[in-house]
């Protein structure tokens, strides 16, 4: 990668100056504004690949993560899966100790059972009674004893049903399964630990969808686009690839005066990527091939413009 010179803290821009094309392989000389000719520095001109790019920080995250959490005071009963196991969706990952629970379920499964038996007595009794009632077998009174307790039975039939959902669905969590297809990045507790409710189980994270989050400032938001091709830089590991702007936040977050607008750049697939790494996303707006291009130093300036000497 050629050697980028900063301008600016967030727009890196390397210039080609125009009027010094026909100077290749010369010598050139500098003058500080209005210091003697005495300051002149010599320097080579050469070729090289320019370029102007809008840059931005962050790390490399996944867009896909299972953080499993408890749903029980129970402990873990039996993991069937270990740190750095491939899982799918819908693969089990553990079952939490069920005795307490499936206890709990036979118990709501009973009264269930019985309060749907007592309901169908007193529907068929009022039923019988309504029957009566008609034929002057029973007072009115008598009718709308057995109507309410009819009523009552039914209510106690949704309480049930209402308790027993809920034992079910404790029951179900005993086993948890997959979420997200990835890999089992750590798991927090042994089997049988002593946990809580909302305890971290375990972490799965998809390392196949990488990217990146970063804050673009409304004066940078021009240069940005979706679907546009950007340079991600990880100085850690020593690798440039190429990302995909995915998405721009439509709304602002505002800081210091300034608004900012989430962006996320995806990655390409890459053993080599690993989630937490820091990284820069470069965005190119102009690029010149073998241009002539000469130091700095080597440049006078006076009060007509800048010029070099040959």
């Amino acid at each position: 990668m050629k050697k980028q010179f900063h301008l600016s803290k967030k727009k890196k821009i390397l210039i080609v100056a125009a009027g010094i094309l026909i100077l290749a392989g010369a010598v050139f000389s500098r003058n500080i504004l209005g210091g003697p000719e005495s300051t002149l520095a010599e320097a080579i001109a050469i070729r090289q690949d320019l370029t102007e790019y809008y840059s931005f920080s962050g790390n490399i995250e996944s867009s896909d993560v299972q953080s499993v959490k408890s749903t029980t005071n129970e402990p873990v009963k039996k993991f069937y899966v270990e740190e750095g196991n491939h899982v799918t969706v819908g693969d089990l990952l553990y079952e939490i100790d069920s005795n307490t629970i499936q206890a709990t379920l036979t118990s709501a499964s009973t009264s269930l059972s019985n309060a749907k038996i007592t309901y169908a007595s007193k529907q068929l009794d009022y039923e019988r009674k309504q029957q009566l009632y008609e034929i002057g077998g029973v007072t009115q009174q008598e009718l709308e004893l057995a109507e309410n307790a009819m009523r009552t039975s039914k209510n106690s039939v949704t309480e049930a049903q209402e308790i027993y959902a809920q034992a079910q669905n404790q029951y179900e969590d005993t086993k948890c399964f997959a979420e997200v297809t990835g890999e089992v990045s750590e798991i927090y507790v042994n089997e049988n630990d002593s946990i809580t409710q909302g305890t971290l189980i375990m972490d799965i994270i998809n390392y196949d969808d990488l990217e990146i989050n970063v804050k673009v400032d409304e004066y940078d938001l021009p240069a940005v686009s979706e679907g546009l091709a950007v340079e991600v830089s990880i100085e850690a590991i020593n690798k440039t690839v190429t990302g995909t702007i995915s998405e721009i936040a439509r709304n602002a977050s505002v800081s210091n005066g300034v608004s900012y607008f989430a962006t996320t750049v995806i990655l390409p697939k890459d053993p080599e990527l690993r989630v937490g790494l820091s990284a820069e996303v470069n965005v190119v707006t102009q690029s010149a091939k073998n241009a002539i291009t000469i130091p700095i130093e080597a440049v006078r300036y006076k009060e007509a413009g800048s010029y070099v000497q040959s």
